[in-house]
C-alpha cells in the first residue's frame, strides 16, 4: 500500500492476534468504541494528527490468542462486517507458540504447511476484493537467530513473504526494526515476554508501517 494513493474516507482493516488486539472495543474497534492501546491506535493518532483532513478510519479486528486457522475461519465476516478498503494481517506467533507451550498436544499448533494454506485463503480472498491488502509478518524480539523459537519464526514470516510475491500484495518485516530497538536496550525495554510489545515499540511498529507506506510525517 501506498499511503499518497488512499482517498478521503478510506477504511482500514487491521487484523491479528493479541499484538493488534490490545484491549480493542467490540464488536470492531474504532475511534468511537476503542481502537485497543497498541500499534492500530498509534497509526490512528499519527495519521489523524498529521492529515485530519483525509478522515481516515481505521478498524481493529484483532482477536487476543487466535492463529491463523481461527483468522481464516472469521476473515469474510470481518470483511463484509467491517467494509474495508484496505486490510492488513499480522499472524503467526500464536501458531508457533502453541507448539512450544502445548507440546505434547501437537493438534492445538497450527504447522507450517496448514499456516501457508490459511493464509493463501485470506490472501486470495483480499486481493480480489479490497483495494489492497498486505501481510505483516510475525516477529519475535529476540537477536539470537539460532534461539528455536527465532527459527520457526524466520521460517513462518517466509512464508508470508512468498504468498505477497506471489499474489502480488503488500509485505511488511516488522523483524530489522525490532532488531535495531533490541541492539541498543535490553530487550524487556521493548517487550515483557519477546512477543508482547510494550509501548514504545507498538510506537516503533506504527511508524515502521506507515514509513513502508511511504507516509510523510
Amino acid at each position: 500500500m501506498n499511503f499518497k494513493d488512499f482517498e478521503k474516507n478510506s477504511v482500514i482493516m487491521m487484523s491479528g492476534d493479541s499484538v493488534t488486539d490490545c484491549g480493542r472495543g467490540r464488536p470492531y474497534g474504532t475511534y468511537l468504541t476503542g481502537l485497543g492501546d497498541g500499534y492500530v491506535k498509534r497509526m490512528h493518532e499519527i495519521v489523524t494528527a498529521t492529515y485530519p483532513e483525509f478522515e481516515i478510519k481505521f478498524i481493529n479486528t484483532g482477536i487476543s490468542g487466535e492463529t491463523s486457522r481461527q483468522v481464516r475461519a472469521r476473515w469474510i465476516s470481518d470483511i463484509e462486517g467491517s467494509k474495508p478498503d484496505y486490510a492488513t494481517l499480522l499472524i503467526g506467533v500464536n501458531d508457533i507458540w502453541r507448539k512450544h507451550d502445548f507440546w505434547m498436544d501437537k493438534e492445538v499448533a497450527v504447522h507450517i504447511d496448514e499456516y501457508e494454506d490459511n493464509l493463501r485463503y485470506i490472501t486470495e480472498y483480499s486481493v480480489k476484493n479490497l483495494k489492497s491488502f498486505t501481510l505483516i509478518a510475525p516477529f519475535y524480539l529476540e537477536l539470537n537467530k539460532k534461539d528455536m523459537f527465532m527459527q520457526d519464526v524466520i521460517a513462518y514470516s517466509a512464508v508470508c513473504k512468498k504468498l505477497a510475491s506471489e499474489y502480488g500484495c503488500g509485505f511488511i518485516d516488522l523483524q530489522p526494526e525490532l532488531d535495531r530497538l533490541c541492539k541498543t536496550l535490553y530487550t524487556k525495554v521493548f517487550s515483557p515476554d519477546r512477543v508482547h510489545p510494550t509501548q514504545v515499540t507498538h510506537y516503533a511498529i506504527a511508524r515502521y508501517i506507515l514509513k513502508q507506506w511511504k507516509f510523510k510525517f
